[in-house]
């Protein structure tokens, strides 16, 4: 546990992004920073990543490479723009698992160019990947954040 956790009201489970605290958030980001679990959190994304057989990170520059080499997207802001939709897009299409073809739809994007062609099937982070990644992300929230039960009792 943290020198000093964060007091974390039981009511902040119920948060959405219009009504989060910017302050308790604030509060656990500087903590995670300062006790070194942001690094922690990213080495454990690499290693996964690095770790998983669909080799994910290949599969998007592929597919970034080649809406380049096709013209399909010319700048960079629209690059990351059109791959973080079709990652999304993927992702909706329930391609997470082992990445061993295309989306439902059968093309994994908007113009009938399959994802499988350029290089890897789903552009979906694999779901074992996720998993991973928030496990470690809940132990390090654990270790810096503390829910006030205080603030119901009574």
């Amino acid at each position: 546990m943290s020198q000093t956790p964060v007091k974390v009201p039981p009511s902040a489970t119920s948060y959405t992004p219009a009504t989060q605290d910017a302050d308790l958030r604030s509060q656990i980001n500087s903590l995670l920073h300062k006790e070194g679990h942001v690094t922690k959190i990213q080495d454990t994304l690499l290693h996964s990543l690095d770790a998983h057989p669909t080799n994910w990170p290949s599969a998007v520059q592929t597919h970034a490479l080649t809406l380049l080499r096709t013209g399909e997207v010319t700048t960079f802001p629209a690059l990351v723009r059109r791959v973080l939709e079709d990652v999304r897009h993927d992702t909706a299409n329930g391609g997470g698992g082992e990445m061993n073809g295309a989306s439902a739809n059968g093309n994994g994007s908007k113009n009938g160019t399959s994802n499988a062609a350029e290089g890897g099937g789903s552009l979906a982070m694999p779901d074992a990947v996720v998993e991973a990644v928030l496990k470690t992300t809940r132990e390090c929230l654990d270790s810096v954040c503390e829910v006030d039960d205080s603030s119901t009792a009574g």
